[in-house]
């Protein structure tokens, strides 16, 4: 009896009485979580360059008008956001990774992948862009 390929098997979730054994899948899979670090970085460093800013400005203000007390910046909460976000992204990529193999490897040629993560995670950087936009317009 010939052994289902990862290609031919078109159902999704089909499970398999043995580990998948074509390699693409895995570096196909380690691509995909590779590709959520790169945007949990990319989250973390953007929101220390918006917190990075926001003391920037706080300093600036305080140099061109000595005598009015700084206020705490709108910015500086919107980066340490960024910043915690890209820590939720990372943590959650790499749970759903793990969860994947495992998938892989106990025979699951296709296992089925939630969405919520990608779409709260695309939901929350609009609303920090919006956010972004309506303070700076607001100065």
């Amino acid at each position: 009896m010939k052994r289902p390929d990862v290609r031919d098997v078109e159902s999704a979730g089909m499970s398999l009485d043995h580990a998948v054994d074509d390699p693409r899948v895995y570096l196909a899979a380690e691509r995909t979580f590779l590709a959520w670090i790169r945007t949990s970085v990319a989250l973390m460093g953007f929101g220390f360059v918006i917190a990075r800013f926001a003391l920037f400005l706080r300093e600036y203000q305080t140099i061109m008008a000595p005598k009015v007390a700084p206020k705490p910046a709108f910015s500086n909460w919107v980066g340490v956001g960024m910043i915690f976000l890209g820590v939720v992204v990372s943590l959650l990529a790499a749970i759903r990774h793990f969860r994947y193999i495992q998938a892989l490897q106990s025979g699951v040629t296709n296992p089925p992948l939630r969405t919520q993560a990608a779409f709260v995670t695309s939901a929350l950087l609009a609303a920090v862009g919006v956010a972004i936009a309506i303070h700076v317009l607001s100065l």
